[in-house]
């Protein structure tokens, strides 16, 4: 008898189960089409071919096939997604985590034959946490090999092998996130590490033929979690709001740079911010810099003349790091912004604009 009830538990948790899977799933697919057709109204169109959910019993995975997301609007820069394949994954009993995978992706800012950023991405891996009920994002990880992007016509693009990038909401934290008294609460979290970079945006050669590592550690404080506008921007800085870099670290072997401090943003917008600055391999950045024209005339020629004047040799360690760079030439370098102008110490280098128009 007893067997008999055990059994028949066991059958209606299974039937349950399986009926329970099947209505999520149906959910899910309601849903996800529900969303795309409300994003018209943002001026937003996500087109995909085939739509399909399978994974029974243990997960659900929802597949999309030639996905397509396009950002439009007058007198707006278009900003387009494409995918071949993408599949979300989510758990029947953690519905608020999803897993996503990606045979690659194309995202183009500007029009498709001229865009202003063209961005191409191989294989990804994702994960992400999102507040259903709240219906707010709390953090989302992403793994993306391949990458490479490029402006315009350029023929030469930048390029990364790996690329790991992750951001975070505070409430997200299971430990409370300890603050100074005199620091505004972290609104979000980022972190980003790429590994054998060759950025053409720098001059050739500064960090050799490319870096090994890039690693950037950036903390938004704020009361409110501004917009991309000049109001909400204005209000954020107002309110004491700051971007602190913990850490951005570019490592190479020819050329080593650790930078820490904090920015925020002037009456005009524009950057204002203090940065401590520690580069190895002063040398190399002036053999460098000395075959370009800009350089081999006044101002330039006098700028790195300044930097060989400031830059100090570190005594070789047999016992440290060979990638500490000890044994190079070292600079403490101060970096500020300020009045629409990037200090290098106190050689004004590089004139800034407001980061909003």
């Amino acid at each position: 008898m007893r067997l008999k009830v055990l059994a028949s538990a066991v059958l209606i948790l299974v039937l349950g189960y399986v009926f329970f899977w099947h209505y999520m799933a149906g959910e899910i697919e309601e849903k996800f089409g529900h969303w795309a057709s409300q994003q018209k109204s943002k001026g937003i169109s996500v087109n995909y071919k085939d739509l399909e959910i399978s994974g029974f019993p243990y997960r659900m995975e929802l597949s999309l096939n030639d996905l397509r997301i396009v950002k439009t609007g007058p007198e707006k820069t278009p900003i387009s997604l494409i995918s071949p394949h993408v599949m979300l994954v989510a758990f029947p009993w953690n519905i608020n985590h999803g897993v996503i995978f990606s045979d690659g992706a194309t995202v183009r800012i500007g029009s498709r034959r001229n865009p202003a950023l063209s961005l191409n991405i191989g294989k990804t891996r994702a994960s992400a946490n999102i507040d259903i009920l709240n219906r707010r994002f709390q953090r989302a990880s992403f793994v993306m090999a391949d990458v490479s992007w490029g402006g315009g016509k350029s023929v030469k693009r930048s390029s990364a092998e790996e690329v790991k990038f992750h951001i975070m909401r505070p409430e997200a934290l299971k430990v409370p996130v300890p603050s100074n008294d005199m620091e505004l609460p972290i609104l979000m979290k980022i972190y980003l590490e790429a590994s054998d970079v060759v950025a053409q945006e720098i001059p050739v050669g500064i960090f050799g033929k490319k870096a090994d590592q890039v690693k950037i550690d950036l903390q938004l404080h704020g009361e409110e979690f501004p917009n991309f506008s000049k109001e909400s921007l204005s209000a954020w800085r107002d309110a004491g709001g700051t971007v602190q870099v913990k850490n951005f670290s570019i490592l190479s072997g020819d050329m080593d740079m650790i930078l820490d401090g904090e920015a925020t943003l002037d009456q005009d917008l524009k950057p204002l911010g203090a940065f401590a600055a520690k580069i190895h391999g002063i040398d190399h950045i002036v053999t460098v810099l000395s075959g370009h024209s800009a350089f081999q005339q006044v101002p330039g020629a006098m700028i790195l003349q300044e930097l060989r004047r400031m830059s100090k040799k570190e005594g070789a360690n047999p016992k440290s790091n060979p990638e500490s760079g000890q044994g190079k030439d070292t600079l403490d370098l101060a970096i500020s912004l300020q009045g629409g102008l990037l200090f290098l110490g106190p050689i004004p280098v590089y004139e800034l604009g407001p980061v909003v128009d």
